[in-house]
């Protein structure tokens, strides 16, 4: 499992049976245009800088609604949280996205704004290989309240994502506190995806 990220929430992931892309933005994010093609794209809600599919070539299948799917030789569990923490009345509802294949569990997070409170957003969580998780702030949980995720379901790897950069420019939290509270290790934008490695807290540069 090959695992890039392409900026902000969206990763391009590379597996036996085909890519899978997820979260796709907009030009308006500010990161250089997406040119990613693939068999299969996850959005975790209908927000401009999630669910620009037309940025994705291949005529990709598109999940973006809960329920159990199997595409590119994984299973796709999507699992209903929310935007915020007051269940979705300011910012609408969230996807987690649990991918697993050839033994591994990948979780995206999308823009998750509270700490799990059902048992299926537990269980998504649980016994994790990596997660995708963000840590900005302002739109979804900050860095605090991931770190703090993090130590409750103790993935193997926890990759941030959603945070600002030289790229995006929106008002969130940068990677730095990140880095600080969970000694994260900053690793490329592409790394390889075992039952080893990689371990702890991660950074992708782009």
């Amino acid at each position: 499992m090959k695992l890039k990220w392409l900026g902000h929430s969206c990763f391009e992931l590379t597996l036996l049976g085909g890519v899978i892309v997820t979260d796709p933005y907009d030009s308006t994010v500010g990161y250089p245009p997406l040119r990613v093609k693939a068999d299969a794209v996850l959005s975790s809600h209908e927000h401009f800088d999630h669910n620009c599919f037309n940025a994705v070539t291949g005529d990709p299948e598109i999940l973006n609604a809960p329920g159990i799917h199997e595409v590119c030789g994984a299973k796709i569990t999507a699992v209903p949280a929310f935007h915020d923490e007051v269940r979705g009345a300011k910012r609408g509802k969230n996807l987690i996205h649990l991918i697993e294949a050839k033994g591994l569990r990948l979780a995206h997070l999308g823009d998750l704004g509270h700490q799990p409170d059902t048992d299926a957003q537990r269980e998504a969580l649980s016994n994790l290989d990596v997660m995708l998780i963000p840590i900005g702030g302002t739109f979804t949980i900050d860095t605090p309240a991931a770190v703090k995720l993090i130590e409750t379901f103790k993935p193997r790897c926890a990759v941030a994502m959603h945070f600002k950069n030289r790229y995006c420019h929106f008002d969130i939290s940068d990677e730095t506190e990140f880095v600080r509270l969970t000694g994260a290790k900053r690793l490329p934008n592409a790394i390889e995806i075992t039952q080893d490695a990689p371990t702890g807290c991660c950074v992708m540069d782009i």
